[in-house]
């Protein structure tokens, strides 16, 4: 457990000069201060999660939280969310005995104690700067000191909170769909491909376009082609077959699927096709094709897989109607 000292002190005022010093964007300051915060309090992970509707999205990590950053959890199930609602500094000393943490969450990134500070802005809890230790009981009231001061320096380079979480939103998310976009899954693909090799858990990437979209938009109208794609970012939605869904073109689709093999994943796209199929056009002219692939290697090479099967799918479609 850390002891109060003179040297977070110092180090806290050194970090606020190197700020003032240079040019740094809002991210940059964000990583600077979660790198400092996990280096002060001697814990195995910093995080930065920033509040987005119900969700928290992890920012910025450092140390053994670097493969999850992007990661994003519903607020209602974690210490994090929980820290944004009431906040307040949280601290939990021992994850396993902690009601308000999932347990077995917390095993897996190796989180035995952990500390939450609230990032406030104009008196508005925006997110959370956070560290965590394999060890039980770490983090005593100077880590709290520490962490405080150093939100308040991030505090400081939030123009203003709204339009901050409106950025953060934004910038990940579709705005037709409310689907995440292809920058969201750019971000975590690598993410989820790196966690799956971790954990040694399968990982299946499904991809899915409309079939003949352009006719629906020539012969319907565009209005009528953007409610589609809404009813199929729905249906994505609500699924619940997959972690995230994203919008990354004009009407194709990506799914990850963590721990779903490709078999699996498969017939879940099936049946997800059939939805489609029935949301009911007025020319009955909806459907979809989709391409699946499994692998956690390059996430280039994952792409590059399930787009070929998606391709592939499109012309048997095309050799049949033809």
């Amino acid at each position: 457990m850390s002891e109060p000292n003179g040297e977070h002190l110092r180090a806290i005022i050194q970090t606020q000069t190197e700020i003032a010093a240079s040019d740094l964007d809002l991210d940059a300051v964000m990583q600077l201060i979660a790198s400092r915060g996990q280096e002060l309090t001697r814990a195995n992970a910093g995080v930065i999660e920033i509040a987005d509707g119900d969700e928290m999205v992890y920012r910025v990590t450092t140390g053994e939280a670097t493969p999850f950053q992007g990661v994003r959890l519903k607020m209602a199930a974690s210490l994090s969310g929980l820290c944004v609602e009431e906040g307040q500094v949280l601290h939990s000393a021992d994850t396993e005995t902690d009601p308000r943490v999932d347990a077995e969450a917390c095993r897996r990134v190796d989180a035995r104690s952990m500390l939450c500070v609230p990032l406030l802005h104009q008196d508005e809890t925006v997110g959370v700067l956070k560290v965590y230790s394999p060890e039980p009981a770490w983090f005593g009231e100077s880590d709290v000191e520490t962490l405080e001061l150093l939100s308040g320096l991030i505090a400081a380079h939030m123009s203003h909170a709204q339009l901050f979480a409106a950025e953060v939103h934004g910038g990940r998310h579709d705005a037709l769909t409310g689907l995440l976009n292809r920058r969201a899954y750019e971000e975590r693909l690598p993410v989820e491909i790196a966690r799956a090799s971790r954990y040694a858990w399968p990982l299946s990437l499904c991809l899915l376009d409309l079939d003949d979209f352009k006719t629906i938009n020539d012969t319907l109208g565009h209005p009528a082609g953007d409610k589609a794609l809404q009813q199929v970012a729905a249906l994505i939605d609500e699924s619940r077959l997959a972690d995230d869904g994203f919008r990354i073109g004009g009407d194709e689709f990506a799914i990850l699927m963590p721990k779903t093999c490709r078999e699996d994943a498969e017939q879940a796209a099936t049946r997800l096709c059939r939805s489609i199929a029935q949301i009911g056009m007025s020319d009955g002219s909806l459907g979809a094709s989709f391409g699946v692939a499994e692998g956690t290697g390059d996430p280039a090479l994952l792409h590059a897989a399930a787009d070929k099967r998606l391709l592939a799918a499109k012309d048997r479609l095309h050799r049949r109607s033809g």
